[in-house]
């Protein structure tokens, strides 16, 4: 029997998704059913299908208590809306049903594995924040058709009291749960470091993080083992949804610190990473016997655009290892209503305005907000992450155009025939000719008419790509640009860019590195140009997509 808050939330959801037209989604990017989405959750196969579960708020577009969505899918492109699969209900997740991971169990079922937030803290000194606490939920066949997902009577699987000392059970969450070698199963999550009263009278976290890891025979007894991995305050506050897997002979950890200080790079004159909330990628050694994780020594950006966070990793079964993330920066997002200071937004898909203090809503009547990226076939090589899309999204492709061996000598031009904001392009970049002299710069502008448009830009006398959104639309106070350093090939340069009506995905020199980003142009800017200074050849091909 489902609980009064998960019947409530299914209602809503059915009666108010059916107002949201098209015309207000991406095309090829998932948005929630209704209202509000942040991390992706439970993300997996089983049972011959995609299972896509989300931080979701389905009674408005900002952030609110949280549910669990959930869809299914063939093929991670197309996804289908089940009902919301769980809500904050019960006393040890009644604030909301926080982050977590799935896992099948040897007798079919799937297990997730979440965060539950309790009630606030009557302690003076923790000044109402939430008890968080780790549960499960098991997936229950109906008879007819339908699963239901029960939460495990003896929740929390997890508490503070299994917590080694030094760890705030007020910030320990984002559980990322695996089988081991041996059959037995480790669980992965963020815990904070406790903190003390400062001179002003409140209490002040120490800013450093944990991973701890636990044990379990069956996924519902564990135990405390260690902590994997500290962190304190070098990098970040809180190390949020961490993934810990294995890619191409190297063991992997993908992470998200919370207030990261802004990290320098000389080499670019900008940041390698900015300040606030980032992801990271550690790669190492695992040994199995001792639970050592040894990194190799460095960390690096998994995503180098604007908008990306909180990215969850799944196998396929044919052995590829997938990554999904969310397409947006935390602090652009709508994690208070419109009446808040410090409301952010980040995608709304609808003609956004602005209030007096300078900052961007949503109109009345929006609908829904956030979207993930296109999952991305993740490997190893060369000390380096590489990223580029599913290889399923080549079959919503259509009308393809091609524009081989454009010279363009400090001119701009348009190509015939393109111009849009939902397609693929592919283009391929180099001096114009045997021994010709290294042109200065090249600029892709996109979403574009008289008054908008996101330009991208690459510098290869520094290799430097750049993108600009700051005449896209954006509130001042929304940071515009990032620039990266490509490996510098002699002026040759590889993009591939996925636009989706608000979005863009850039993957660069076979996705070696990656910028995703979100804006607000309205979409009848949908001019595309290119533009040289020096001689530049050109190779074109785009897809549009279904």
């Amino acid at each position: 029997m489902i609980s009064t808050e998960l019947k409530k939330a299914r209602e809503y959801e059915e009666r108010e998704s059916a107002l949201v037209p098209e015309t207000e989604r991406p095309v090829y990017h998932f948005t929630p059913r209704v209202g509000w989405l942040n991390d992706p959750n439970g993300f997996s196969f089983y049972r011959g299908q995609y299972h896509l579960f989300y931080q979701y708020h389905p009674y408005s577009s900002f952030w609110g208590p949280m549910h669990w969505g959930h869809a299914v899918s063939a093929d991670m492109i197309s996804w289908e809306y089940l009902p919301a699969a769980m809500a904050p209900d019960t006393g040890y997740d009644r604030s909301g049903c926080f982050s977590g991971s799935a896992m099948t169990l040897p007798d079919g079922r799937q297990l997730l594995m979440y965060t539950g937030c309790g009630d606030s803290s009557e302690d003076p000194l923790q000044k109402g924040r939430w008890m968080q606490t780790q549960c499960v939920a098991v997936s229950e066949d109906t008879g007819d058709g339908r699963t239901e997902y029960v939460k495990y009577e003896g929740n929390p699987v997890i508490s503070g009291d299994d917590l080694p000392e030094n760890c705030d059970t007020y910030e320990f969450r984002d559980p990322y749960i695996w089988r081991a070698p041996d059959g037995t199963y480790r669980a992965l999550a963020a815990a904070g470091r406790t903190g003390e009263i400062g001179e002003d009278g409140n209490y002040h976290t120490d800013k450093g993080t944990q991973l701890v890891m636990f044990r379990s025979d069956d996924c519902f007894r564990w135990e405390y083992r260690k902590v994997l991995f500290e962190d304190r305050r070098r990098i970040g506050v809180m190390w949020e949804c961490p993934n810990f897997f294995e890619l191409d002979g190297k063991q992997v950890l993908i992470a998200s610190p919370m207030d990261m200080q802004a990290e320098a790079d000389e080499a670019i004159g900008s940041v390698r990473f900015p300040q606030g909330s980032n992801v990271c990628c550690i790669p190492g050694e695992y040994d199995e016997e001792t639970e050592t994780f040894t990194p190799d020594g460095g960390y690096e950006p998994v995503d180098i655009g604007l908008d990306f966070y909180a990215p969850q990793v799944t196998k396929t079964p044919d052995g590829r290892t997938i990554m999904i993330g969310w397409m947006q920066d935390p602090k652009n997002g709508n994690f208070a209503g419109p009446d808040e200071d410090f409301s952010r937004p980040g995608l709304q898909y609808a003609v956004p305005v602005e209030d007096p203090d300078g900052y961007l809503h949503g109109p009345e009547g929006t609908r829904v907000f956030g979207q993930m990226t296109v999952p991305r076939e993740l490997r190893f090589r060369d000390g380096k992450l590489y990223q580029w899309p599913i290889r399923e999204l080549r079959d919503y492709r259509k009308d393809k155009l091609e524009y081989s061996g454009i010279r363009l000598s400090n001119e701009e031009i348009s190509l015939v025939g393109l111009s849009g904001r939902t397609l693929e392009m592919q283009v391929d970049i180099a001096p114009s000719g045997e021994g010709a002299p290294l042109y200065r710069d090249l600029t892709i502008e996109f979403a574009k008419d008289d008054d908008h448009a996101v330009r991208l830009s690459y510098k290869p006398g520094r290799s430097l790509v750049t993108i600009d959104r700051s005449r896209s639309g954006q509130s001042g106070d929304i940071t515009a640009m990032r620039c990266t350093r490509a490996s510098y090939e002699g002026g040759k340069l590889s993009l591939r860019i996925l636009l989706d009506r608000w979005s863009a995905e850039i993957f660069i020199n076979g996705g070696e590195q990656v910028m995703s980003l979100t804006f607000y142009t309205p979409l009848e800017a949908d001019g595309i140009s290119f533009s040289a200074e020096g001689s530049v050849l050109m190779d074109v091909t785009a897809y549009g997509m279904d």
